[in-house]
């Protein structure tokens, strides 16, 4: 470029006549040259989209679900091992050898399944069930909320299949609704210890993995589905996509989330968060739940540290060059150096936008995409 080459040379001239002078009134060596000027490379102005983002310290896990409450008197004759997924129409645990099954739902159980019942959400809930595991085949094809003689006919194939006495009714208690598979947790009894009402034999998480973040002060505002990034603790960054923003669930709750996966969950009425929603993130009120987008990659430990990626700012379809390609002004502000034909080069004051990793956002007079500009190295 001209205008540098002839600067770097008139440099060059001067130190030399330097040189010369002072050996001749000293005497001795001539000292070393001046440095050599930095190389200075082309790059181009590109068009594109420019994020900031923060790093926040996130708990991975498994999400929370409602616990499995024993409803039936005897004596625990078969629990399952800590770390078992066991999916809908598997027994969660025996009492008197008699099996409690898992079914999908949320609402949960709370009486006796007799025929000409009051239709309710739980009676939809069973014959859900009975269809999904192949029970209700010639009998119904969709639920009702009746508990008519199909409904009847397709409880006594499940008894025969669960190895309950054949009645067409099930007793409360034999089955329990969850909104999905869970992993069994640490365990509270033991076969052979006596069964009875509202105990909680084992604890539960589900399935789903999830990363949970306490909203701080310092933390940019959130939406419910907008995309981030966890850093795993071997350093690998993979995907995940806010799935809820709420109150932190209540101490003793299991899993690392507050809401049932599939369901509304905590932050299921709030869109979005901003900051200063809890006095920081020891005793935040609020937490963000993040659903990663390839759970596989997450493992299966819990309770594992991690960092995720919020965005604070971001800029769409605009004009940017390398943060070196920026000249500071002689009267304030910045200029970028844009090379022309046969090297001779002009300068061009830009107005500067959002700065994102190596770039930074410009624009100005005759500033196009595809252009070259000088940068510093």
């Amino acid at each position: 470029m001209k205008r540098q080459t002839g600067i770097a040379a008139g440099l060059l001239a001067a130190a030399a006549a330097g040189v010369v002078a002072t050996v001749a009134f000293r005497g001795g060596q001539a000292p070393a040259g001046p440095p050599a000027a930095p190389p200075v490379t082309l790059a181009t102005v590109v068009r594109t989209n420019l994020t900031t983002t923060v790093l926040t310290a996130g708990t991975l896990g498994n999400a929370a679900t409602r616990p499995v409450v024993n409803q039936l008197t005897g004596t625990y004759t078969s629990l399952p091992a800590p770390g078992q997924a066991i999916r809908p129409g598997q027994d969660l645990y025996r009492v008197d050898n008699l099996p409690v099954v898992l079914m999908q739902g949320g609402t949960p159980a709370w009486r006796a399944f007799t025929p000409g019942m009051t239709a309710g959400p739980d009676v939809t809930e069973l014959q859900r069930n009975l269809i999904a595991l192949g029970y209700a085949a010639g009998l119904f094809a969709a639920p009702t909320g009746q508990f008519g003689a199909p409904t009847e006919d397709a409880v006594v194939r499940w008894q025969q299949a669960a190895g309950y006495p054949v009645t067409g009714e099930i007793a409360l208690g034999q089955v329990v609704f969850l909104l999905a598979r869970v992993i069994v947790g640490g365990l509270n009894q033991a076969p052979g210890q006596p069964a009875s009402p509202g105990q909680v034999p084992y604890a539960v998480t589900a399935a789903t993995r999830t990363v949970t973040v306490p909203l701080g002060s310092s933390l940019p505002p959130v939406t419910t589905g907008e995309a981030v990034s966890i850093v795993l603790p071997s350093g690998v960054t993979t995907p995940g996509t806010i799935s809820a923003v709420g109150p932190v669930p209540p101490a003793g709750n299991s899993g690392t989330s507050g809401s049932e996966t599939g369901g509304s969950g905590t932050g299921g009425t709030s869109d979005s968060c901003g900051s200063g929603t809890s006095s920081g993130t020891s005793g935040a009120s609020m937490q963000l739940t993040i659903t990663p987008d390839h759970p596989a990659a997450t493992g299966t430990g819990p309770d594992v540290a991690v960092q995720v990626s919020l965005v604070t700012q971001s800029v769409r379809d605009v004009l940017a060059v390398p943060i070196t390609a920026l000249l500071a002004l002689a009267g304030g502000g910045y200029g970028v150096e844009v090379a022309g034909p046969n090297g001779t080069d002009r300068l061009v004051g830009v107005t500067t936008g959002l700065f994102a990793n190596t770039l930074v956002q410009v624009s100005g007079p005759g500033i196009q995409a595809g252009m070259k500009v000088a940068t510093a190295q």
